[in-house]
């Protein structure tokens, strides 16, 4: 028995054939100069860059909404709330991202970012300082197991390596790891013939002396500090598991300080701006008012002398 298949799609001559829209947006796209294409940073999965996302929400809710206003009033709230909403908009997750990676970075000494540093650099959304995935924690952070370090460049010193070059504090990171793991990276010294305290300096000198060494105590004292960066059945472990923290926390406060812009603070901005404007446009026509009241009362004995000489001598002086 043939069972044939229904569908609830219309297919009528008035219904859209699956992907019809799509195949007229990328025929339009191809007629899109190469030039304006890379500016725009426009790729197969329909993103840009968010100055183009600006330029155009800007060319069309600013400017249209501002060719609508219906008084200069309207035209003021255009330029002081809906362009700093559209500005927050489009900037402020990206920008409140970096700045909150640097914070991280340099309090906790966990690498949660990646990219250059610089004020002119991260001005820009798209360039600078970029949070990491999780994917790229899970690289940073954590092997699988021991044995990984063999497949990596220059084994567990080229792996804490990356940690330090990615602005990460070493020291810091294997004292999450292991509370202990201070003590161990000491012993540790003393076995590869280094004397002075083991600190963020030095560190990686000492993983590399005992990289170097065969003595069997000092192979020992490498795979515990090695153990302590495999993942457990859960693929975590302590210093992936805290980054992963601080950067889901990350993610979500600034997504909620973006909101409290838009829907709290921009708003009352404007709310106060104009209370202040319409104060001062109060208090200028009651200072008219009372400079008229002044010179009226000024000018009236003057004209009520008038009219009593007149009515006793019946001429006008």
């Amino acid at each position: 028995m043939t069972i044939q298949a229904t569908s609830s799609i219309n297919n009528s001559q008035y219904a859209f054939k699956p992907g019809k829209i799509q195949q007229a947006l990328a025929n339009f796209g191809k007629h899109i100069p190469d030039k304006v294409h890379d500016f725009c940073d426009l790729t197969t999965k329909a993103s840009m860059k968010r100055t183009t996302q600006f330029a155009i929400l800007a060319a069309c809710v600013l400017f249209a909404r501002y060719i609508q206003a219906r008084n200069k009033d309207e035209k003021r709230e255009i330029l002081t709330r809906d362009t700093g909403m559209l500005l927050t908009a489009v900037y402020a997750v990206p920008l409140f991202k970096k700045v909150a990676c640097m914070f991280i970075n340099k309090k906790t000494g966990i690498p949660v970012a990646h990219g250059e540093k610089g004020l002119l650099k991260n001005i820009n959304p798209e360039k600078g300082i970029q949070m990491a995935s999780y994917e790229q924690l899970e690289g940073w952070l954590s092997v699988k197991n021991a044995e990984s370090f063999n497949g990596i460049k220059h084994g567990l010193t080229g792996f804490c390596a990356n940690i330090k070059g990615l602005g990460g504090n070493l020291m810091k990171c294997f004292e999450i790891l292991n509370k202990n793991s201070e003590k161990t990276l000491n012993d540790l010294a003393k076995l590869v013939g280094i004397d002075e305290k083991v600190t963020n300096k030095n560190i990686l000198k000492v993983i590399y002396n005992a990289e170097k060494s065969t003595d069997q105590k000092v192979q020992t004292s490498l795979n515990e500090l090695k153990s302590m960066f495999v993942q457990n059945e859960k693929g975590m472990n302590p210093l992936l598991k805290k980054a992963s923290r601080y950067k889901s926390v990350t993610g979500a406060s600034c997504i909620a300080a973006t909101a409290f812009i838009l829907g709290g603070l921009l708003p009352w901005f404007n709310i106060q701006h104009t209370k202040k404007l319409y104060e001062e446009k109060k208090k200028a026509e009651n200072s008219g008012l009372n400079n008229s009241s002044k010179t009226l009362a000024v000018n009236t004995p003057n004209i009520m002398k008038k009219f009593e000489a007149f009515q006793t001598t019946g001429q006008l002086v």
